[in-house]
């Protein structure tokens, strides 16, 4: 056995856990604040009022194009990869430094076609880091502890996350949202340094190069597990709860300040989210531990329950009062916590070959980066239409279809047959 496969064999500490996955950590304090806020507030400076919506659903659909095409092909780039660093961790520390250049110019955005320049740009180098770290996991983690990965992976999207709001709430508060990116980037440079240590050992065994195919097919076995089998039920399952996700996120900032009536929606809105992941974050890290005994999919099931119920109730009641939606943030919490507990662990379950773990975990990022790349763009124009003339019918569709979709996660993820 060699050296690499003796250390993938061995038990991991808890300390080699928390710094493998502490790049994901500074990963969604990008990802979270500049999804959920930050790009909305510099659309509401940038656009005229009534092509904001629009705006704003364009450039996250590009941004998310760009994060799905580069994910598998970078992720594929790094099974084939032999340098005396390993095979993910030059791209991921190429990528990175790519994306705190990116992060510069999305600060300094002066105009709407800068804005999606820079936006693009931060797309494309940190969904190529993430395809590499991807690799990392199946590469790096012994497959009995990969819920407990799952669940440290689920802390720090979720810890990740509420800090990188929390930071932005802050900027916010004293006038200068924008003040967030370079927060961004100290904090990813500096997560980066743990991972990078905790991933000793990978990929030091070249890889044998793979025998010249046929264009066409190539790309159908680049594609061949999205096509059959448990992990094509895995993406498919991601991918629903994602279009969810995607109809509700980009818009909560317009739905606070058209229908609930906050009146400082720049602010309001990353708090409702801070109470979403202070909820999810626990629900997170002890769902993914407890999955390695008693199965994954139960937590699909309450996280599509929960979550459909909070969009029914937004739809129905279009609630005024900021208490009650601060607890149907807590509700979606939970739910939203529950899934991340599970998504990395049934990934890894079910990859259909360990050698293409970063091809395959890049296609499992279409699952979240698809959604984005069409759902944003659709909610934001159904939104400008139904909405127009001081309407607000718009939501009660998006956010209905939001509901039907995570209520079809659950049901999805019954079709994983060697998961429980």
């Amino acid at each position: 056995m060699t050296a690499a496969a003796t250390l993938r064999a061995a038990p991991m500490r808890r300390t080699r856990h928390l710094g493998l996955a502490s790049f994901w950590f500074g990963l969604y304090f990008l990802y979270t604040p500049i999804g959920t806020n930050l790009i909305a507030v510099q659309v509401s400076d940038l656009v005229p009022r009534g092509q904001q919506q629009v705006a704003q659903g364009l450039l996250l659909g590009a941004g998310a194009f760009v994060a799905m095409a580069v994910a598998p092909l970078v992720g594929a780039y790094s099974d084939r990869l032999t340098t005396r660093w390993g095979r993910r961790r030059p791209v991921i520390v190429v990528s990175t430094v790519g994306t705190v250049a990116s992060l510069v110019l999305s600060m300094g955005a002066v105009n709407f076609p800068m804005l999606l320049l820079g936006y693009c740009a931060v797309q494309f180098f940190a969904n190529a880091a993430g395809a590499a770290f991807s690799g990392l996991i199946p590469d790096v983690v012994p497959q009995r502890e990969f819920g407990i990965a799952s669940g440290w992976l689920s802390v720090m999207v979720l810890v990740g996350s509420a800090a990188g709001l929390l930071v932005n709430v802050v900027f916010a508060a004293l006038g200068h949202s924008t003040g967030t990116y370079a927060a961004i980037a100290v904090v990813l440079l500096l997560t980066l340094i743990p991972t990078l240590r905790a991933a000793r050992g990978e990929g030091l065994v070249p890889v044998p190069p793979r025998p010249r195919l046929p264009l066409g097919e190539r790309i159908r076995t680049f594609l061949a597990p999205l096509r059959r089998g448990d992990f094509a039920w895995v993406v498919l399952t991601r991918a629903v709860n994602n279009i969810g996700i995607s109809a509700v996120t980009p818009f909560t900032f317009f739905f606070f300040r058209d229908v609930v009536g906050v009146s400082n929606p720049d602010l309001f809105n990353p708090v409702w989210y801070l109470v979403v992941l202070v909820f999810a974050g626990p629900f997170g890290y002890l769902g993914g531990r407890i999955s390695d005994r008693v199965g994954r999919k139960p937590f699909v099931y309450w996280s599509g329950g929960l979550q459909a119920a909070v969009a029914f109730f937004f739809i129905l009641f279009y609630p005024k009062g900021v208490g009650i939606v601060l607890l149907l943030g807590a509700v979606y919490g939970v739910g939203y916590g529950l899934y991340t507990a599970v998504d990395w662990a049934l990934a890894c379950d079910t990859l259909p070959d360990p050698t293409n773990a970063g091809k395959d975990m890049g296609l499992f990022h279409i699952a979240l980066t698809l959604p984005g790349n069409v759902v944003p763009a659709i909610a934001g124009l159904t939104l400008a239409v139904l909405n127009s003339g001081g309407g607000t019918q718009g939501y009660r569709l998006v956010f209905g279809a939001a509901a039907v979709c995570f209520v079809l996660c659950a049901v999805l993820v019954r079709n994983v047959r060697s998961v429980r």
